[in-house]
């Protein structure tokens, strides 16, 4: 793959708006997603100045921003607590989040601005701002209204009892100074199959759960000092906000409590949902920060291969050197094999994420998938490494083990775990590969190569992990979490054991006959 291609991939894949623009705004370079969001045509949005995707009012000021950006350039990221506007070609402004870096090319600065559209995000933290707001004014306004019921329904018991008897999602309760109960209504009860009449004289501490009884038997005698108290509580998987304020009497004062348990399951669930959506959203965007600034990172060494090789090669043609121009097409298609498995690592866990990726079993022959993949990764092997498979089925290691799996995610798990075993071992060194099947599929990859030190051992599956003996190979650190993520759909479990410079082995269990799911 030339390495014009590579950067039109890069362009193509990320789903943001990227432009490049020179020392005074002028955009260079936009990819097709900064199109899309801007509404300018290609031809008419490279030429542009940056400040025109602006609105007017915040032009001037970015311009001398822009100016003192490129009087000391810095990588920086924009927008973090932070209303950035953009505006498109139709006038609309567009809320984003704006991620900068610069580069010298052929002496001139160029600016990378890799920009995310955060409508939704937006929208959704006003979304709960508002369900806050209206939950905190619906309680307000609940407890409002009870307490003018309850002046009321002293003249008219009747009437009391309808109310308290409709009162949805909750129950309306009288406590006493003993905190028993002297009333009890709601739809609550009968939700739960509790008969409300039964509860009469009994006392409300007492039947809560053990943790919340201290806690609430405290906040309900700040209320009998004349405090309205609210607070909540959670058992049996649901969740109420509890609302209490005093009843006063003339003579005597505050005698009895009205208190108020609304179940708010539903409204927290929401709200949980929500919260996890943008949490989802950050790390998305999080990760397409990190795609560029590694892409921009491991990109640089690879394609600095290629072009002094590529130079190279064309002197050693020009005496005829079929040696000197072997070495170096060998060093091309290393270099072009790396940034392949760079953007083939990203573009899996894209479609991981978004639930692309799907289980498809099928009957294959394991044996016959697994020489296939020896066969086909041997060549990324380095001097004098060799790969062993061992493939067997009970006690005997020949012919055929027919399974019934995903081939697909198997060849990409296998390919992982043997390219890392390639790349982390040393020359000379063998790497076992191994397949056994029995009443589980077992696979094992076992290389002598550098380890992983122990005390960073418990991140090697998460995403962009690097060891720290290995931040000299090239590498996302994005491999290890794919085949786990590849693992989990097929229902197994991967483990592995590692001693520093003496070697890592990676066993994978697996299920053997599973079904798709529906």
């Amino acid at each position: 793959m030339k390495d014009t291609e590579i950067y039109k991939l890069v362009y193509e894949i990320v789903t943001e708006a990227m432009i490049v623009v020179d020392r005074k705004g002028t955009i260079v370079e936009a990819n097709p997603s900064a199109v899309r969001m801007f509404k300018y045509p290609m031809g008419q949005l490279v030429g542009m100045n940056v400040d025109e995707l602006l609105p007017d009012a915040l032009r001037r000021a970015h311009a001398s921003h822009r100016h003192g950006y490129t009087e000391t350039p810095q990588r920086r990221t924009m927008g973090n607590n932070l209303d950035l506007i953009a505006q498109d070609a139709e006038g609309n402004f567009i809320p984003v989040e704006i991620s900068l870096n610069h580069a010298e090319l052929d002496g001139e600065l160029r600016v990378v601005a890799l920009i995310t559209d955060i409508s939704t995000r937006k929208e959704a933290e006003q979304k709960i701002i508002r369900i806050n707001k209206e939950l905190e004014e619906g309680v307000k306004q609940r407890t409002q209204e009870l307490n003018a019921a309850v002046k009321a329904l002293e003249e008219s018991q009747h009437l009391y009892t309808l109310i308290a008897q409709n009162f949805p999602d909750g129950t309306i309760n009288v406590l006493d100074r003993k905190l028993n109960y002297i009333f009890a209504e709601g739809k609550e009860f009968v939700r739960s199959g509790i008969d409300r009449k039964k509860v009469i004289g009994l006392n409300y501490i007492s039947l809560l759960p053990k943790e919340y009884q201290e806690k609430v038997e405290t906040e309900l005698n700040r209320v009998f000092e004349g405090l309205p108290r609210t607070f909540e509580i959670v058992t049996r998987g649901n969740t109420f906000i509890m609302s209490a304020v005093p009843l006063y009497d003339d003579e005597v004062g505050v005698n009895r409590i009205l208190l108020v348990e609304k179940n708010i399951t539903e409204q927290k669930q929401a709200e949980q949902d929500m919260v996890a959506a943008l949490k989802k959203e950050r790390e998305l965007n999080e990760m397409k920060s990190r795609f560029v600034s590694m892409a921009s990172h491991e990109f640089r060494t690879p394609l600095a291969t290629v072009l002094s090789s590529v130079n190279l090669v064309s002197r050693h043609a020009e005496n005829n050197n079929q040696e000197g121009i072997n070495k170096h097409v060998g060093r091309i298609r290393n270099s072009v094999r790396n940034l392949t498995s760079i953007l083939n690592d990203f573009l899996s866990l894209e479609k991981l994420e978004q639930g692309k990726v799907q289980f498809k079993p099928e009957n294959f022959d394991m044996c016959e998938l697994a020489a296939s993949v020896t066969d086909e990764i041997s060549g990324m092997t380095k001097e004098g490494q060799t790969i062993r498979l061992d493939c067997c089925k009970g006690n005997t290691c020949s012919g055929r083990i027919v399974t019934n799996l995903d081939p697909q995610l198997i060849r990409n798990v296998l390919f992982n775990l043997l390219s890392n075993a390639i790349k982390y071992s040393s020359e000379n060194k063998e790497i076992v590969f191994s397949v056994e099947i029995g009443d589980e599929l077992v696979i094992q990859v076992q290389d002598k190569g550098m380890g992983i030190p122990e005390e960073e051992q418990q991140h090697l599956f998460e995403r962009f992990f690097r060891a720290k003996n290995a931040t000299n190979i090239q590498g996302t650190g994005l491999g290890l979490n794919i085949v786990q993520k590849h693992v989990d759909l097929m229902g197994g479990i991967i483990d592995f054991i590692s001693k520093l410079d003496e070697g890592t082995t990676f066993t994978i269990t697996l299920p053997t006959n599973q079904k798709s799911p529906l």
